[in-house]
């Protein structure tokens, strides 16, 4: 019998949700057979069955909102049963407070424990019961589980936040959802309509809610002469298809080449060295903000790029992203121009070190052969890690960047 588990389908996520099953129980699938659609962070996503066999049973339903790693259905050959001992987790040991005028950590799990001192509890709990524990609050390792084998699943964590206290002490290493920092707002239904934030922008919310508040960001901005790459604008846009945003994403690769110290990451200890510029560009639709990737953006012409843009909006909005245009953004763009937006800040996008926001082109006075005169000036501001980038690379590399956009010979080289 085979597990399905809940796929990792882009870098950033953490949970998906079921949006429905192509097939259903007891039907036959072949590998590579659409068996349900995921709805990600980014976009909704077809997942193909990873062998031949009969859809034996469906774990989570349409609707459920499910972790990565977590088992959602089983495929086995004909009339073959499911395996009745699940995946084990081992629980953390739990140790009694040092003083008796700090209350004790409940010491007593439902299940049986070794006879060595200090061993550690093993407790069966799927992943998707053991996060939602962890946002509840729930000490998992004192549930009794309901499921295979003893398996603690969501079921039996939902049931418990329903009886006493005491049955549901609080684990000391449980975190509050971010949801729990404010006060929730009294609201009338006189007030305002309340309506449930669809599943793809309150995953957005938690990642930029966490971008912010761990990466350390600072800001650098430049205003930059484009009177000259405007006055070719028709012509890119004839021979090329290319706009402004085009023309930026061009700059930033070729910018990037000359540092590639930009071109790298920090997670966890470790700095990462990209190898490629894969180029995000945030894009708006009708569910939210999510960012597109452009692979190997380095490796393609304008024209290239440009179509490649096309397509990536066009999937973006259609909540089609493939895997690859989710992939690990390792420098994002923001444009607001199109808007007006005389000057903004973006948050970072993760992995990215530095995320680009570009404002509106303006009539401004601009100093050229000591005289004053009328010039399209465009703001850039670059929001950057500071975990990974350091004021003067960010400052060379921004310094780069303006030089391409004011000399289009330069930057059009080759095109």
């Amino acid at each position: 019998m085979h597990e399905v588990a809940m796929p990792k389908l882009s870098n950033t996520m953490e949970e998906g949700q079921i949006i429905s099953w192509r097939v259903r129980e007891g039907e036959p699938v072949k590998a590579g057979d659409v068996i349900a659609e995921i709805e990600t962070d980014k976009a909704v996503v077809e997942m193909e069955s990873p062998q031949e066999g009969v859809l034996a049973r469906i774990v989570s339903g349409e609707g459920s909102v499910v972790a990565v790693g977590a088992v959602i259905a089983y495929i086995g050959a004909e009339g073959e049963s499911i395996s009745e001992k699940p995946p084990e987790v081992v629980a953390p040991k739990i140790t009694p407070a040092p003083a008796p005028v700090t209350p004790q950590v409940p010491q007593a799990p439902s299940h049986p424990q070794p006879d060595e001192k200090g061993a550690s509890v093993r407790v069966l709990i799927s992943p998707a019961a053991r996060k939602l524990a962890e946002e509840k609050g729930i000490d998992w390792s004192r549930l009794k589980g309901s499921g295979p084998g003893g398996r603690i699943v969501t079921g039996d964590v939902e049931q418990a936040a329903l009886k006493a206290p005491a049955a549901t002490a609080v684990r000391p290493t449980a975190k509050p959802s971010v949801d729990d920092t404010l006060p929730a707002l009294d609201v009338t239904s006189d007030e305002a309509d309340v309506e449930e934030t669809p599943f793809r922008a309150k995953a957005m919310i938690r990642r930029v809610l966490a971008a912010k508040q761990s990466i350390p960001h600072f800001y650098m901005s430049a205003g930059v002469d484009v009177t000259a790459l405007m006055g070719r604008a028709d012509g890119l846009k004839a021979t090329h298809g290319a706009g402004l945003t085009h023309l930026v994403m061009l700059a930033c690769v070729k910018a990037l080449d000359l540092h590639p110290e930009i071109n790298r990451s920090y997670d966890r200890g470790r700095t990462i060295r990209w190898k490629h510029v894969n180029m995000g560009l945030a894009v708006d639709t009708k569910d939210g903000l999510t960012v597109g990737v452009i692979p190997r953006s380095e490796t393609l012409s304008l024209k290239a790029l440009v179509q490649q843009t096309q397509s990536l909006v066009v999937a973006a909005r259609g909540g089609e992203l493939s895997v690859e245009q989710r992939r690990h953004a390792t420098f994002t763009i923001s444009n607001l121009g199109m808007f007006g937006v005389e000057d903004f800040a973006a948050i970072i996008n993760p992995p990215s070190s530095i995320t680009l926001a570009v404002s509106a082109v303006l009539d401004k006075p601009v100093v050229r052969d000591a005289q004053v005169r009328i010039g399209k000036v465009m703001n850039l501001t670059m929001s950057c890690d500071h975990r990974v980038v350091d004021g003067a690379p960010a400052a060379r590399f921004l310094k780069d960047l303006k030089a391409l956009l004011e000399n289009p010979d330069r930057l059009l080289t080759g095109q």
